[in-house]
């Protein structure tokens, strides 16, 4: 799989260094934004390949950076983390475009897993699948 790229949407700083850590180790590109307006500027100047957003950061709610990226990239997987336990919020996520919804305290290796797998799946839809030719055999 090619590298990938991951913008990380969150204003905890242990949160941040952990996940940036552990994608680098394992051959991802990251961007940080501690806030909308630096996630949104990001996205405008570089291709991202996921989104990891938490759903409260700093001046805006994570339902609203969702919308924000979805206007600019429809097809991005948008993976929400949360600290609090909450049905509506969820839903409303998921509903939102988000394809996963994580609570915190984050299992980093599931996290990485459920990453993987996410790329794997929107790389494999981009990449055309080649059909195989089958020779006639002459008897």
């Amino acid at each position: 799989m090619p590298s990938a790229r991951i913008l990380i949407v969150e204003d905890e700083r242990q949160t941040v260094d952990t996940l940036r850590d552990m994608f680098e180790q394992h051959g991802y590109e990251t961007e940080v934004a501690l806030n909308k307006q630096v996630a949104l500027t990001i996205l405008q100047e570089r291709s991202m390949d996921i989104a990891i957003v938490s759903t409260s950061v700093q001046d805006s709610s994570g339902g609203d950076i969702l919308h924000e990226i979805r206007k600019l990239n429809a097809k991005m997987p948008i993976v929400m983390i949360s600290e609090q336990k909450s049905k509506r919020v969820e839903t409303s996520s998921i509903k939102a475009g988000a394809k996963i919804f994580l609570l915190k305290p984050l299992d980093y290796m599931f996290v990485l897993q459920t990453i993987d797998n996410l790329l794997e799946a929107r790389f494999a839809t981009a990449i055309p699948k080649k059909t195989k030719e089958f020779s006639k055999s002459k008897k």
